[in-house]
């Protein structure tokens, strides 16, 4: 038992390390090689971060579509995409609230951009 949760420590370490190592050295293909590899077993949040990090939203949003849907709007707001946050929580479960946080984060002078999330929200 105790050489298995080691092993899966450090195989979640590595994970994460190479994810991040990859990245900064803006190494695009081999990132996408090794996630598509076998699955991740730290998931696919620090993907994104680590593609947010060192500025490419292009290749973080490939992780983004493989995360539950309500991380995917945390992860679209953090990319500053609040029209793609609002589509994607019209798809999840308990969404209201997921809109009122997508609100929260938008300015209240922006009212184009309010006015489109509602719409969306209102399945216009």
């Amino acid at each position: 038992k105790q050489w298995y949760q080691r092993r899966v420590r450090g195989d979640r370490k590595f994970w994460w390390l190479k994810a991040r190592a990859l990245a900064k050295a803006r190494n695009w293909p081999e990132l996408e090689k090794f996630a598509k590899g076998k699955k991740s077993p730290i998931g696919y949040k620090p993907f994104v971060d680590a593609c947010i990090e060192n500025c490419n939203k292009v290749e973080a949003v490939k992780y983004v579509e493989r995360l539950p849907r309500e991380q995917q709007v945390e992860c679209y707001m953090d990319m500053d995409m609040p029209e793609k946050a609002a589509e994607t929580a019209r798809l999840a479960r308990g969404s209201e609230e997921l809109f009122e946080r997508i609100l929260s984060q938008v300015s209240a002078q922006n009212t184009g951009l309010r006015d489109k999330i509602n719409a969306i929200r209102n399945n216009v």
